[in-house]
C-alpha cells in the first residue's frame, strides 16, 4: 500500500518537532547550572521564601514555580528547572494550537524553530522570570479559547477562564490577552455572535475569580503593585526618542531580520482579500502586543522583552508566509524563503554571541584592544584622544558569577561583629541585596535601606531591628558618599571599610566595600 506524499510529509515534520524539542530541552537542562543567577532571578527566588498572593512588582506565579522546584534544593539547576519545563510545555501547546488552527505539522515545526532563532528567547526559556509561566498560560488560554469557539463546549470555556486567571497571576500585562481576544471577536464575522452568548463572560468571571487573591492582597497593601506598574508606563512625558528606542529594542532582542519579517508577514496576512478566521486569530493575538508596548514606550519605561507573549502566535504568522501558504507562488515565495534563511542565520549568530557573553568576560578584552589602538593612533594623530583605562564591572556576565564568594566574605565579617546574631546586612538598592541574600546564611536578615519603595519594605521590619548593628555592602566606586548617606540611621559607623575583591580568570570582577554600623535607630522612611 502506497502512503500519500502529504501524509508522509506530515509524519516527517511531526518526528522533527519532537526530536527538536527533546534536543533543545536537553541542551537547556545541561546549560542550566553553568552560570549563576541573574539579579532578577535571585529576586524572584527570594519571593519563594516569602510566599504571598502578590509582591511589589509582580503577581505570585513565579514565586509558586520557584517554591515547587526548590523543594529539592536551591541549587541553580533546581531554580531553573521550572522555567525550562514551562518553555518545553509552551512549545508543545504551540504545536497543538497550530494543528488546531491549520492541521499542519510543518507549520508547527517551523514556528517552534523560529522561536529558537531569537536571541532573547534563549534567556526567557531558561531564566527564572515571570515570562516562563506567562507564556505557558498564554498559549494554553489561546488553545482553549479556539477550541471553545469551534466546539461551543462549556468545558472549554471554563478551562479558558481558569487558564486566563493563571495568565493574570503570572504577569499583569496578561490582561492584554483579553483585549486581543475582544478585538478578534469584534472583527470576526463568523464568531462575533459569541459576544451575545453567556460563555465568554462566564470564562472572564472565572479568570477574575482566579486572580481575585492578588486583588485582595493589593487592596491590603495600598495597591502597591498596580500603582508601580502604572507608574512604569506613565513615565515623565511624551518622548519620540523613547518611542524610537522601544522599536529599536524589538529589533535588538528578537533579531533585526526576524522582527522585520514579522512586520512584513502581518502586512501580507491583513492585506488578503478574504482573511481566514485562523489568520485573523493569530494577527489579533500577536501584533497588538507589539503596538501597545511600543506606544507605551512614548511616555514610560518599557523593556524590550515585555512583548515576548506576542511572539507565540507571531511565529505562526511568520511561518505561514515563509512556507508560501500566504505568499504568491514562484517569485514571492522564493524571496520569502531567502530572507528567512538570512534571518535564521542572523538570529543564530546573535544567540551564539549571547552565550559567549554569558560565559566569557569579553567586554574588557575588547575594550583594552580598542584602547591600544587609540593609543597607537594618538601617536601619529594627536587629535585622536586615547580611551581611558578599563574599569572593572563593565562585563555584564560578571553579575552572574562570584556572589557565593562575596556572601562568604560578608558572613566572615559579620561573625567578627560584637553581636553577630543581631547584625543585619543591607545594600543601596535591591539588585545587590537580592544577589547577596540568596547566598547568605539562612536566617541572616538582608535588606535595602534605599528610600524608594521596594519589595524589601514588606520583608524587613525597621522597628523590630531597632538597636541592631549592620553591614553595608557597596561598590567601591561610590562607597564613601553612600556610606555617609546612611550614617544618620545609626548611632555610629567605622570610618574605614573592609574590602572584598573577587577575581574571575585573573581579572578583577567585583570590587566591594563593607562598612560596619552600630545602633540602628529603627526607621529609614525619611532618608533622602
Amino acid at each position: 500500500m502506497q502512503v500519500a506524499p502529504q501524509k508522509t510529509s506530515q509524519q516527517t515534520y511531526r518526528t522533527l518537532f519532537w526530536l527538536f524539542l527533546a534536543l533543545i530541552t536537553i541542551f537547556r537542562l545541561l546549560l542550566a547550572d553553568k552560570f549563576g543567577l541573574g539579579v532578577d532571578e535571585s529576586h524572584y527566588l527570594l519571593y519563594s521564601r516569602h510566599l504571598a498572593w502578590g509582591y511589589f512588582d509582580h503577581p505570585p506565579m513565579v514565586a509558586f514555580l520557584a517554591a515547587l522546584t526548590t523543594l529539592f534544593g536551591e541549587s541553580v539547576f533546581w531554580v531553573r528547572l521550572g522555567p525550562i519545563l514551562c518553555s518545553t510545555a509552551s512549545l508543545i501547546l504551540l504545536r497543538y494550537l497550530v494543528l488546531t488552527l491549520y492541521q499542519d505539522e510543518r507549520l508547527a515545526f517551523g514556528s517552534a524553530v523560529l522561536l529558537q532563532m531569537m536571541p532573547y528567547q534563549h534567556l526567557l526559556m531558561v531564566a527564572l522570570l515571570p515570562d516562563a509561566t506567562l507564556n505557558l498560560f498564554w498559549c494554553g488560554t489561546l488553545l482553549a479559547v479556539w477550541k471553545a469557539i469551534k466546539t461551543g463546549k462549556w468545558s472549554m470555556w471554563i478551562l479558558s477562564g481558569l487558564l486566563f486567571g493563571g495568565t493574570l497571576l503570572s504577569k499583569y500585562h496578561g490582561v492584554l490577552l483579553a483585549g486581543c481576544l475582544l478585538g478578534y471577536f469584534i472583527t470576526s464575522g463568523n464568531h462575533r455572535f459569541w459576544l451575545q452568548k453567556l460563555q465568554p463572560y462566564i470564562a472572564a468571571l472565572i479568570g477574575l475569580a482566579v486572580f481575585m487573591p492578588n486583588i485582595l492582597w493589593n487592596s491590603s497593601h495600598d495597591w502597591i503593585s498596580y500603582s508601580y506598574q502604572l507608574g512604569q508606563s506613565s513615565g515623565d512625558g511624551v518622548s519620540p526618542t523613547k518611542f524610537l528606542l522601544a522599536i529599536a529594542g524589538q529589533f535588538g532582542v528578537w533579531s533585526p531580520l526576524i522582527f522585520g519579517l514579522l512586520i512584513a508577514a502581518i502586512i501580507v496576512l491583513v492585506r488578503q482579500k478574504k482573511i481566514s478566521d485562523a489568520d485573523r486569530f493569530i494577527v489579533w493575538t500577536s501584533i497588538p502586543i507589539f503596538i501597545f508596548f511600543c506606544l507605551a514606550g512614548v511616555t514610560g519605561k518599557i523593556l524590550p522583552h515585555w512583548t515576548s507573549a506576542g511572539w507565540w502566535t507571531g511565529s505562526i504568522a511568520l511561518s505561514l508566509v515563509i512556507s508560501g501558504k500566504r505568499s504568491r507562488p514562484n517569485t514571492s515565495a522564493k524571496r520569502w524563503r531567502r530572507w528567512s534563511v538570512a534571518a535564521a542565520l542572523t538570529g543564530l549568530v546573535m544567540s551564539t554571541l549571547l552565550y559567549v557573553v554569558l560565559f566569557w568576560p569579553i567586554v574588557a578584552p575588547v575594550y583594552n584592544w580598542a584602547r591600544d589602538i587609540s593609543v597607537i593612533l594618538n601617536r601619529k594623530f594627536p587629535v585622536v584622544e586615547p580611551l581611558k583605562p578599563y574599569e572593572t564591572g563593565y562585563d555584564l556576565s560578571n553579575e552572574l558569577f562570584g556572589w557565593e564568594q562575596i556572601a562568604d566574605g560578608v558572613e566572615a565579617i559579620r561573625t567578627q561583629m560584637p553581636r553577630p546574631e543581631k547584625t543585619f546586612v543591607f545594600c543601596h538598592r535591591f539588585h545587590t541585596t537580592s544577589q547577596l541574600a540568596v547566598y547568605l546564611t539562612p536566617g541572616t536578615a538582608a535588606t535595602s535601606l534605599y528610600h524608594k519603595a521596594s519589595q524589601y519594605r514588606f520583608w524587613f521590619s525597621a522597628e523590630k531591628h531597632a538597636g541592631w548593628d549592620a553591614l553595608f555592602v557597596v561598590d567601591q566606586k561610590r562607597h564613601r558618599k553612600r556610606a555617609l548617606r546612611y550614617l544618620p540611621l545609626f548611632a555610629k559607623m567605622d570610618p574605614e571599610p573592609v574590602k572584598i575583591q573577587i577575581f574571575r580568570d585573573d581579572q578583577l570582577s567585583h570590587d566591594l566595600a563593607v562598612y560596619k554600623y552600630y545602633g540602628f535607630k529603627g526607621e529609614y522612611e525619611n532618608l533622602n
